[in-house]
């Protein structure tokens, strides 16, 4: 009774702040639509979906025009969260909603764990990447973080043997939620979210006076967003190769975000001499949104969401991932039902392109 009473309480002043800061309630887009993978939905993870990442190949890649990767996160146990490879058939026309297992890219580490699996497609060669937490790979370049690579070959993948990306600290971290794209005149560039997790003040603190700390920055942050956690804004790496490891440039704040979104994770894609962020605004209680770049450096946010928890009729929306085929843009999105937040299920979202940007001015 106590705890439906807090989240009535906390319900009424979210209203209260979001009217205050200009937040919306409601996204653009309509709420998405299930999607199922095939074969999965038994334990351990029951199909639990998280951190997608979608690519359409209009000419097919090994016999299939979609392609997937994901990682289960089940009760947010991380010991699952294991990259998935998936994929689907259909035209430019047909955005699916079913797909199937190709192969998963990576065991659970002995020490550590994965996250943050993405996409490229390059030259006819598709290439899996994803971030390691503390893994042993992690300390053989080392890292306390890492992203690696695989190429997807017919029957496996072949490792690159280098980390692409990597970071030494735990506290913070400028290689969260990459995704890789190819430069036009040549090499490649990495964007991704750099981020603090922990205040390293706090962390230096006698182990009592840490917990106390901690008790009361989360509740700051929980009413007035001032944590100890940190968006920085996105991370900007470059390399002449994919077999070579990247090199961090610069970090480039967002432009025109709202004052309550702290970006966690997002996705990017490439249309019409622009590129594109679809951003998950917060870690928690997130919104979707869209920013854009004419220079492929300085991003801005749309004014307007395109998902919010309201519109999606769920809770808990986590990593977007999405681009435009045939002037349809889509979006694949996570969330969980109000009645069970321990699983996370996948959304397809889709809207005419140029229809969708008028309504988010």
């Amino acid at each position: 009774m106590l705890n439906r009473s807090l989240r009535l309480l906390l319900a009424i002043y979210r209203c209260f702040q979001y009217r205050l800061c200009g937040r919306h309630k409601y996204g653009v887009m309509p709420a998405g639509v299930l999607c199922e993978v095939e074969g999965k939905g038994a334990a351990p993870d029951f199909g639990d979906v998280v951190h997608p990442c979608v690519r359409y190949i209009p000419d097919g890649f090994n016999g299939h025009t979609w392609w997937m990767v994901y990682t289960p996160y089940y009760k947010a146990n991380a010991e699952l969260e294991n990259p998935i490879l998936c994929y689907a058939d259909g035209d430019s026309t047909t955005i699916p909603t079913r797909w199937k297992v190709f192969s998963q890219v990576q065991d659970q580490p002995k020490v550590g764990y994965n996250s943050d699996p993405t996409l490229l497609y390059d030259e006819g060669r598709l290439f899996v990447m994803w971030r390691e937490n503390s893994t042993e790979r992690c300390s053989q370049y080392g890292a306390d973080r890492a992203t690696f690579c695989a190429e997807v070959l017919p029957n496996g993948f072949g490792l690159v043997p280098s980390a692409l990306l990597s970071v030494v600290g735990l506290l913070e971290d400028t290689e969260v939620s990459p995704t890789f794209l190819r430069n036009p005149d040549g090499g490649y560039r990495a964007l991704a979210m750099h981020l603090r997790f922990s205040s390293r003040r706090i962390a230096e603190l006698p182990p009592m006076l840490r917990k106390i700390a901690t008790m009361f920055v989360a509740i700051t942050d929980l009413l007035f967003g001032v944590g100890q956690q940190k968006s920085f804004g996105i991370s900007q790496w470059i390399s002449p190769s994919l077999f070579q490891p990247f090199e961090l440039q610069r970090t480039v704040q967002f432009m025109g975000k709202n004052p309550l979104y702290r970006p966690w994770h997002m996705d990017f894609f490439e249309y019409e001499n622009r590129i594109y962020a679809i951003v998950q605004t917060n870690q928690s209680n997130a919104d979707i949104c869209l920013a854009y770049s004419e220079d492929g450096v300085q991003f801005k946010f749309y004014k307007k969401p395109l998902m919010t928890n309201v519109s999606s009729g769920k809770v808990g929306i986590y990593k977007p991932t999405g681009g435009v085929v045939e002037g349809v843009f889509f979006l694949y999105y996570t969330a969980q039902d109000k009645q069970n937040r321990a699983l996370n299920r996948l959304y397809l979202s889709q809207m005419n392109f140029n229809e969708m940007i008028k309504e988010l001015l």
